[in-house]
């Protein structure tokens, strides 16, 4: 067949290449434009419109920090009463212990096996000094997992080490390992028991009752993470439904104000809970959610979907707005959604969500909180190269939205029942005067963290004090199962500019811990600057380089600029090597149906070319930093045309469009990384001899990335590049090439050989090079070293 039928047979193919992909596309109507547009919006974009909203009148201020003063002086009256706040200040991440302490839970949750876990604990816990915090705090909780630690950290210390007994050597050769890990399962345990308000739903039930008679009331959740596999759904689903049933034989008719009620993650329903499955996820997990949903209304109790990651909210959103209109649960008022004040978005998905409350004819409970999961989503837009955060950087950011979300929440009884969840003082002590002094029945409540904050709201429930309702957020679950949650408690209330653990430090005045937020937020030049600490994204390596540009795949704008680029890649005619009769079809590897392109394999002649072609010395005469300056301009091109190039790697070499893109990033890095290295002065043609002519040989798996890696390393040192790609992946080549080319590297300085394994070693072995860079098998490899 000629090459003109190869192409006219695979049109279909190219026009379905991504058709799944812009059927993924959420049908989002104007309502959620909002949202979208504040996902990455800077702080100061924002700051000044929150302000605005959260700001209250001076002297409702001045009542809230009279309040809030009170409320501190007395829980510092009562330092032993909230062990977390001891063990918080005890062990600050700030401090070396604190750090072997998260080091230890957080990554304990990925070691499968014993042995591996003692060498951990050995690493962690060995060398921090557990002994100077023994009776250090009043709290016999913190210094009984003192003890543990300690313990752990003796019978795992150096052999060597000065003041490790004997007694303690002979028990570590009686009694080995498992006495190490038993140590640990101390801390953990005391730990778990003051974070975990049960091991099953009915302990948890029973535990409740004594604060219940103190005016409290509960939302249970069931421990566990994000489902791994179908297995793990339906047993969390069946846990759900466990604890709906346990919870509604309790419950007594109370209804979803004043009586218990439960809180979901959806991504413990669906193991694919991700925005690159969303139609999947939402067809699979819905009926999972109404079912809950359903069985929640016939016990009368509240469900609450619960916050998880950024990238996640859309996909709740779409989740929760079906669950309101689902015509059986009208005229129920037990749906419940939680909103991270964090998030730069918050303000808008409040406004979202009233709305839906109305259209729905229906109350929503909203649950607010200021957010857990800050760090990781910090350092993933970092990772990912993202345009900006999707969290404010600084706290006190968070403390404004805060407040305007909860005087949005408080503005819209008709639309939302209000649940504000925080331990801060001076929050809820604004929050309380915000919502003024006539309070009636189902108007809003406050809510807390099992075991962290009700030397807090022991102040404010109850008849003869505030008496304004409190919920309990109480997990429920095994010690093996607490890992992950302690992890986030942890980091979210151990941080030094946490409330949790400044308020129990006697040394930080209580004027220091009333400040106005939006005071303090005004005072800032510019207004909403984010932290100086926090590089940006793009900011990561400065100031050597750049970080390479990402793309945000769970932005609907972004993904659908990214579904037109990538239909015109799957149009675009695609060849490398030139043109001629026994050129070969580059096909799908996905897909057969799919001909990528044509690419024009290379011969003996064309290797010689090749080498008589290339001019290392000319190449090799500019000045590094002439060098620099051009492979700097390619990592531009080639972000430029990042979206292009991934549709293309996707069809060639059968990537994901992820790990595409991803691949294209590592590229720029590369082009950028080697261009920073000869821009330094130190970096001289006199002290700095290039090779000559290297050879590039790249495998297929990293079709961009190692091919361009190879190059740009060779030719920032000065050297002339033959560069050969896997025979499967010329394609991408080319097109790397093309780029190299127009931004500025010499035809005589890099030249592309296309071909199997036959002609890398024509390559290879020729006289003329000068060394060759190969990345693939050991055998090969061997093979080259013996040519060379």
């Amino acid at each position: 067949m000629t090459n003109n039928g190869l192409e006219a047979e695979s049109d279909a193919g190219r026009a379905k290449a991504f058709a799944g992909f812009a059927a993924e596309l959420s049908p989002h109507d104007g309502r959620r434009a909002a949202i979208d547009a504040l996902y990455r919006a800077q702080e100061t974009e924002i700051l000044l419109g929150l302000i605005a909203a959260a700001q209250s009148p001076p002297e409702m201020v001045r009542q809230a920090q009279a309040m809030a003063r009170r409320l501190i002086a007395t829980m510092r009256e009562r330092p032993a009463a909230n062990a977390v706040q001891g063990l918080m200040r005890e062990y600050a991440i700030s401090s070396q212990e604190g750090v072997a302490l998260m080091c230890l839970c957080e990554a304990l949750l990925r070691v499968p096996d014993a042995a591996t876990r003692d060498a951990l604990i050995a690493d962690k816990i060995g060398g921090a000094a557990w002994r100077k915090h023994l009776g250090h705090s009043p709290s016999p909780f913190v210094n009984a997992a003192t003890w543990g630690l300690l313990i752990t950290g003796q019978l795992v210390a150096p052999a060597d080490e000065t003041g490790l007994s004997a007694a303690l050597s002979r028990l570590v050769g009686r009694a080995g390992a498992p006495v190490i890990r038993a140590g640990v399962d101390i801390a953990m345990r005391l730990l778990g028991e003051q974070f975990v308000c049960g091991e099953t739903i009915e302990a948890a039930i029973s535990q409740a009752k004594r604060q219940e008679a103190r005016g409290y009331r509960y939302s249970y959740d069931m421990l566990g993470e994000a489902a791994a596999t179908k297995e793990d759904a339906e047993r969390y689903l069946a846990a759900y439904e466990g604890a709906l049933k346990a919870i509604g034989a309790v419950a007594g008719g109370r209804g979803v104000y004043e009586g218990p009620g439960l809180s979901v993650k959806l991504s413990a329903l669906h193991p694919r809970y991700a925005r690159s499955q969303r139609a999947r996820a939402t067809d699979e997990l819905y009926p999972r959610l109404k079912k809950l949903a359903v069985l929640a209304r016939g016990f009368d109790i509240g469900l609450n979907i619960d916050a998880e990651e950024s990238e996640r909210l859309d996909l709740s959103l779409d989740l929760l707005e079906r669950l309101c209109h689902e015509p059986e649960l009208q005229r129920w008022d037990g749906v419940g959604f939680v909103v991270q004040a964090y998030q730069k978005r918050a303000l808008a998905v409040i406004d979202w969500i009233v709305e839906l409350g109305r259209s729905s004819r229906r109350r929503i409970m909203l649950r607010l909180v200021k957010g857990a999961y800050w760090d990781s989503e910090i350092k993933r837009a970092q990772l990912e190269g993202l345009e900006g955060f999707s969290v404010f950087t600084r706290k006190i950011h968070t403390d404004v939205s805060y407040l305007a979300c909860a005087r949005r929440l408080l503005a819209a009884p008709d639309a939302v029942y209000p649940q504000f969840a925080t331990h801060n003082a001076m929050t809820m002590a604004s929050l309380r005067v915000m919502a003024g002094e006539n309070f009636a029945h189902g108007q809003y409540e406050f809510q807390c963290l099992h075991g962290m904050g009700e030397t807090l709201y022991d102040q404010i429930v109850g008849a003869g004090r505030e008496n304004r309702p409190c919920r309990i957020y109480a997990p429920v679950g095994s010690h093996e199962t607490l890992l992950a949650y302690l992890v986030r408690r942890l980091l979210e209330n151990g941080a030094n500019t946490s409330f949790v653990n400044r308020v129990s430090d006697a040394a930080t005045p209580i004027e220091a811990l009333i400040d106005d937020p939006v005071d303090a937020a005004r005072a800032l030049a510019p207004i909403g600057a984010p932290h100086p600490a926090i590089r940006a994204p793009r900011d990561l390596f400065a100031p050597a380089r750049e970080n390479s540009s990402g793309l945000d795949l769970s932005n609907e704008a972004r993904l659908k600029g990214l579904a037109k680029a990538l239909d015109k890649s799957a149009r675009e005619a695609w060849r490398a090597g030139g043109a001629g009769a026994s050129a070969r079809a580059i096909v799908n590897p996905a897909d057969a149906d799919d001909v990528v392109g044509y690419a024009l394999d290379a011969g003996r002649d064309d290797v010689e070319r090749a080498f008589a072609a290339a001019a290392p010395s000319s190449w090799a005469e500019r000045a590094p930093a002439e060098r620099a300056r051009i492979l700097y301009a390619a990592a531009e091109r080639f972000e430029a045309h990042a979206e292009r190039l991934a549709g293309l790697i996707c069809r060639e070499a059968g990537k994901t469009i992820p790990n595409a893109l991803g691949d294209v990033r590592e590229a720029v890095d590369f082009l950028r990384y080697y261009a920073t290295a000869v821009a330094n002065p130190d970096f001289a043609n006199a002290t700095h001899r290039p090779l000559g002519t290297v050879v590039c040989i790249s495998p297929w798996n990293f079709p961009i990335a190692i091919f361009t890696g190879q190059i740009a390393a060779a030719l920032a040192a000065g050297n002339a590049v033959i560069a050969k790609p896997a025979e499967e992946t010329p394609l991408v080549a080319q097109a790397a090439t093309d780029l190299l080319h127009g931004a500025g590297v010499p035809v005589e300085a890099l030249s592309l050989v296309i071909g199997d394994g036959a002609i890398g070693g024509l390559l290879t072995a020729h006289p003329g090079v000068s060394g060759v860079m190969f990345t693939g098998s050991s055998e090969v490899a061997r093979l080259i070293a013996a040519a060379l």
